[in-house]
């Protein structure tokens, strides 16, 4: 188990597995975006990272330009982000440069990192859900990619 001390092990492209929330006052943890996220985060050795997540359930839009509506049902199940990060012990500070969001541009956003054998758990304190405006505790799992994985092979450069 890596946590804190070894920041090195963060290294890497991950494979998002679930995404789940608590919201407050509640005890039942459940999807966020859905069941069956598809999405990577990569942290990179010169501390900047990327994180990409969409719900497996987002429906195409019928023509090759969404609709307003489509538009909308596309922004909200996503989330994006990229920026610098920085790690002090089990704490991981990301400072966003870029995000779907824009509310969330500029600003820093706190997470706890913990990795088991090839999997990475990322926790949020208590921060406002940017999907429904209600305040909650994020669980996010990832799994390693590998060079040979079927997850994201590498290119040839």
């Amino acid at each position: 188990m890596a946590t804190g001390n070894d920041a090195g092990a963060l290294i890497g492209t991950w494979k998002q597995l679930s995404g789940t929330m608590v919201e407050e006052g509640s005890r039942i943890s459940r999807s966020n975006l859905s069941a069956a996220p598809i999405g990577f985060v990569n942290f990179s050795g010169d501390g900047r990272l990327i994180l990409l997540s969409v719900d497996s359930a987002r429906k195409k839009p019928a023509g090759e330009v969404p609709t307003a509506a489509e538009a909308e049902a596309l922004y909200r199940s996503m989330i994006a982000y990229a920026g610098s990060y920085k790690v002090e012990g089990n704490k991981v500070t990301y400072d966003l440069d870029a995000t779907w969001n824009q509310s969330w541009t500029g600003t820093k956003q706190v997470r706890y990192w913990e990795i088991s054998g090839d999997t990475l758990t990322i926790t949020t304190p208590e921060i406002v859900n940017p999907l429904t405006g209600k305040r909650s505790v994020f669980r996010l799992t990832f799994s390693k990619v590998g060079p040979n994985s079927r997850q994201g092979p590498r290119p040839e450069i």
